[in-house]
């Protein structure tokens, strides 16, 4: 019982340091005797604080002739709102910059020169193919680096519906002589359908040479690209001079 009284003694002594403010107050003893004999008193009420601050003097009085043991003090509240969980959400984010990309070296205008196109020019071949273009004229444009990322449409064109024009001043007879070169174009690329997110596949799009124009939307993509140009022998005879033309590939977001 002494060990027990003792520490019953040391949480005393530690509670009346506690605040006025406390949220649960400590205060309450026995005085009087042992067991039955002790006499309770608690604090809380009107008369019960009277009898609590009296006991309290006397359990701190070692002069006095009853015996008594007094605890007063209590313990802070809570300071905010307890909960079972806490936590919080952070939100990360950052933009990436549109971007679409071909590309064709040091600039994005580049000459494709064919040199000499063909004509049987020898007056050995016969009045039939005098003139005439020898054979095909074929490029194939490659860039390993063509595709957007973000929605976008991949057009084929070319400058003049005709194909490839010759401006000669010189007049001629259309009868037999002609002043185009009409072309096609196919160009292969791996792509995407628009707000589909899956694997790309091969994609052709082609640029007929009676068009102007052709297109194709796609999602996000990047690939190789190869530009298949192929210009045919016309059914008519070529005139002296330049054939030229544009052709046009432009990847561009929507």
């Amino acid at each position: 019982m002494k060990k027990i009284a003792t520490l019953l003694a040391g949480v005393a002594a530690v509670a009346l340091t506690a605040s006025a403010a406390s949220a649960d107050t400590i205060n309450r003893g026995q005085f009087g005797g042992n067991g039955a004999l002790a006499v309770n008193v608690q604090g809380g009420t009107f008369l019960g604080d009277i009898a609590a601050l009296a006991n309290r003097i006397n359990a701190q009085s070692g002069a006095s002739p009853i015996s008594a043991w007094h605890a007063f003090g209590g313990s802070q509240g809570n300071n905010g709102t307890a909960a079972n969980q806490d936590g919080a959400t952070f939100t990360l984010k950052g933009a990436v910059t549109t971007d679409c990309a071909y590309y064709s070296g040091s600039s994005t205008s580049q000459t494709i020169d064919f040199g000499t196109i063909g004509i049987y020019a020898s007056d050995n071949t016969g009045p039939a193919a005098a003139f005439d273009m020898t054979a095909p004229a074929n490029v194939t444009i490659d860039s390993n680096l063509a595709g957007c990322n973000t929605s976008n449409t991949v057009t084929l064109s070319k400058s003049d519906i005709r194909g490839l024009v010759n401006n000669s001043s010189a007049g001629y007879d259309n009868n037999v002589f002609q002043a185009n070169l009409p072309f096609s174009v196919t160009a292969n690329y791996t792509a995407g359908a628009v707000g589909v997110a899956g694997a790309a596949s091969p994609t052709s799009l082609v640029l007929a040479s009676g068009s102007n124009s052709v297109s194709a939307q796609h999602g996000a993509w990047k690939s190789a690209m190869a530009l298949n140009v192929n210009i045919p022998v016309p059914s008519k005879s070529l005139l002296a001079g330049n054939y030229e033309g544009d052709l046009t590939v432009n990847i561009a977001a929507f």
